[in-house]
């Protein structure tokens, strides 16, 4: 057994899941900070709790130390990623924790950014005891949208899809409202909230007039709703123009633009986005890039029907892949992908029950070979 893994004991375990779950209260909504989570313990108990609220504000380590006081001394500090280790917006966790007194700090994961790295060898030297890699993979979950964003500076974009047993994603009919269970259909709802935007294509919007919203479970902000429509098919009382007309992007064509819907959008507030084409599809790649670096948006979850999936994977586009797959089978129907072309290898790293279903997630290889490095 490797000798790192004999150290991490079951407490570790229990007090480090506690600070995922810490984080995951602000996931999303702290990009392009990673979501950070932090619990001080003393004696077996829990002295105190937080995490990173939001890009600007103080860090989770810092939170916690402050809301414990007197009571750190002595303590351990369980962190989800390693403390930063340089002066940014806020100063270097590293020096709070040497302040307070912390006898041992426990990390999840190292952190992927150089810049703010070396805060474990900063510790050691304070001579705190320091152990890492405890529940690495949910730790790197947990960050997996802000590591995309550093090291390649693009969005991070995972994708959603339903399917029956044998692959088909709706019947003949292109009923496919309710093939998975309701407990699917919530944890999606907890999926969206974890991004900043939610991308569908033009057809889901003309057949289904989704709000692409949060719904069912609690959310501090409402993502942006985001449609591919090259040629501005968009009905104006559709439930995104009528609704979130404010909160809505579409990625279209320049000569879309010409359209007279153009200037009615417009005037109701909607963003239009216009991107290249590349063999009469839009340049989804060149959207993400404008998305992230103009309006702020670094990470997008894509619920798009056959024909958007089968682009973004072809194309090499995903970081992570979310499927149920419920137990029926419709013999027929529209196929899971529009096309076989899958450019990007996937990995399966998660397979769960979901009220019923079966749940795959799939990291690209590229996020795998990260995880690995860390």
């Amino acid at each position: 057994m490797n000798r790192k893994m004999e150290r991490i004991t079951t407490e570790d375990l229990k007090f480090m899941s506690l600070a995922v779950r810490e984080a995951y209260k602000a996931k999303g909504k702290t990009l392009p900070n990673p979501a950070v989570g932090a619990v001080i313990v003393k004696n077996g108990k829990v002295i105190s709790k937080a995490y990173h609220e939001k890009a600007g504000r103080p860090h989770a380590e810092a939170l916690a130390i402050e809301k414990a006081g007197d009571k750190a001394k002595d303590a351990t500090l369980y962190v989800t990623l390693e403390p930063c280790n340089h002066y940014g917006k806020t100063p270097p966790c590293t020096e709070k924790i040497i302040k307070a007194g912390i006898k041992e700090v426990v990390i999840g994961i190292r952190d992927p950014n150089p810049v703010a790295s070396g805060g474990v060898e900063r510790l050691k030297a304070a001579g705190i005891k320091v152990k890492k890699n405890v529940f690495k993979k949910r730790c790197f979950e947990l960050i997996s949208d802000f590591i995309v964003n550093v090291k390649y500076s693009r969005p991070f974009v995972s994708l959603k899809l339903a399917s029956t047993l044998d692959g088909f994603i709706a019947d003949e009919k292109g009923n496919s409202k309710w093939i998975t269970s309701k407990k699917s259909r919530t944890y999606v709802h907890k999926l969206r909230s974890y991004h900043n935007a939610v991308m569908v294509g033009i057809g889901t919007v003309l057949k289904d007039d989704p709000l692409l919203n949060v719904r069912f479970v609690k959310t501090f902000f409402q993502p942006k709703a985001v449609v591919v429509d090259k040629e501005l098919k968009i009905p104006l009382n559709s439930k995104l123009v009528k609704k979130r007309a404010q909160d809505l992007i579409i990625i279209t064509s320049e000569r879309a633009l010409l359209n007279y819907k153009a200037g009615i959008l417009k005037d109701f507030g909607v963003k239009l986005l216009p991107v290249s084409l590349e063999e009469g599809s839009l340049n989804l790649k060149e959207a993400f890039e404008i998305l992230r670096n103009s309006l702020g948006i670094y990470s997008v979850m894509c619920e798009g029907g056959s024909r958007l999936a089968g682009y973004l994977l072809s194309e090499g586009l995903i970081d992570e892949l979310f499927v149920f797959y419920a137990p029926k089978v419709f013999g027929g129907g529209v196929n899971l992908f529009y096309n076989g072309n899958i450019k990007e290898n996937l990995t399966l790293v998660r397979c769960l029950n979901s009220g019923g279903d079966m749940l795959g997630v799939f990291w690209r290889e590229e996020l795998w070979r990260v995880y690995h490095q860390l």
